[in-house]
């Protein structure tokens, strides 16, 4: 609050001042230039203060590698998502889904995606399950395998 209160002053103070060269400076070329010089005093009068404020003026650091990060994070998740839901779907529930993604072209690429099943169902059954709905073709091990 401190710097804003110094900062009006400070405008204040320039404003007086021009308003009284203003009126003091001649006519014709030489009070155009007086003229410009007062507005340019003026300018720098505005922006001084910000200069020697503790405001931070800066900008964050922009890294495209931790956008493309957090992207493939999340499209890995939403894979992992629909593969689930597919499961549940089909009667098979518990099941665990890791997925492995990579992006070429702008495109989505599965590498790998492997399912976990409980022992009560048969993995041959969920591996065509899974392609036949989804044309994943996906190692199924049973949990603790």
């Amino acid at each position: 609050m401190d710097f804003l209160k110094e900062w009006t002053y400070t405008i204040c103070i320039t404003l007086v001042i021009s308003v009284l060269f203003s009126i003091l400076t001649p006519k014709g070329n030489m009070g155009r230039f007086f003229k410009i010089i007062l507005a340019a005093f003026i300018f720098l009068s505005f922006i001084y203060p910000l200069k020697s404020s503790e405001i931070d003026l800066s900008f964050p650091e922009f890294n495209i590698s931790d956008i493309a990060d957090s992207q493939s994070a999340a499209y890995k998740n939403t894979i992992d998502t629909q593969i689930n839901q597919t499961l549940e779907e089909g009667g098979y529930t518990s099941c665990v889904i890791k997925s492995d993604i990579y992006f070429r072209n702008d495109e989505i690429n599965i590498k790998s995606v492997t399912v976990s099943i409980p022992n009560g169902f048969d993995k041959d059954e969920v591996r065509s399950y899974l392609f036949d709905s989804l044309g994943i073709l996906a190692e199924v091990y049973y949990i603790g395998e």
